[in-house]
């Protein structure tokens, strides 16, 4: 399988505060990622660089071989960590915005994703629970034919039976020609949908592996396999 993306020596820094340091990885078509690592890890900066968001950093990111930007942003769908949607917009509203902002937008399968996590497009998106907007945030983001999904704590809020049923629908609808990565420190929640997991520490990466490996070899989850890595690294 060909690499969707490719990090080269990337180094982001805020003022004296280091977010990534040196990162050095690739993601290939077809597979989905867990980026995984505790809050200000640098999860949430990787993915605005590769979102083409942040746009002064150090190294190399290349996205199916181009340089983050107005090119790349036709092949990646961002879902951030945060509310982004004008209070004014019903759910209608923000599925209508979508259609008219990416050309790769699915209206179809936005309805078929609305209707599976009940949600109404009358409902004024700046009144839902924050449960019911993760949901709306992932129905419109995961409706696009990107090439690549980049996903921020996606399942934040989300309850148990919502996140299970949001699961079910990315195993189902997954393009096998397309890549997710998904960021979180929820590790317990997104288990099953790995294929290959990163750990990310102080904005380095400290471990690359397949999720079966961990599975099989170790027999352990991949969130006790998580713990099992930050216990040492915290011991060293």
């Amino acid at each position: 399988m060909s690499d969707i993306l490719v990090a080269s020596n990337l180094v982001k820094r805020y003022g004296e505060v280091t977010a990534l340091n040196g990162i050095t990885c690739r993601f290939q078509r077809g597979k989905i990622y867990g980026l995984l690592g505790p809050n200000a890890s640098g999860k949430t900066t990787f993915l605005k660089i590769c979102a083409a968001l942040t746009m002064i950093f150090q190294g190399q990111v290349l996205i199916d071989g181009l340089k983050p930007g107005l090119a790349t942003k036709a092949k990646v769908a961002y879902l951030p960590d945060g509310d982004y949607f004008l209070d004014w917009m019903r759910v209608g509203d923000v599925v209508d915005f979508f259609s008219d902002f990416f050309p790769d937008f699915d209206r179809s399968k936005a309805g078929h994703l609305l209707r599976e996590l009940e949600l109404d497009n009358r409902t004024v998106a700046s009144t839902l629970s924050k449960g019911m907007m993760a949901r709306l945030k992932l129905a419109v983001v995961l409706s696009r034919r990107a090439r690549l999904f980049l996903l921020d704590e996606a399942f934040d809020g989300v309850d148990p039976v919502t996140r299970e049923k949001t699961i079910d629908i990315i195993l189902d609808t997954f393009d096998r020609e397309s890549t997710i990565i998904l960021a979180t420190h929820h590790i317990d929640y997104v288990d099953k949908l790995l294929d290959e997991v990163k750990l990310l520490r102080r904005g380095e990466i400290i471990r690359e592996i397949a999720a079966d490996e961990i599975r099989q070899m170790s027999g352990k989850s991949i969130g006790e396999y998580y713990l099992e890595v930050f216990r040492h690294e915290k011991a060293r």
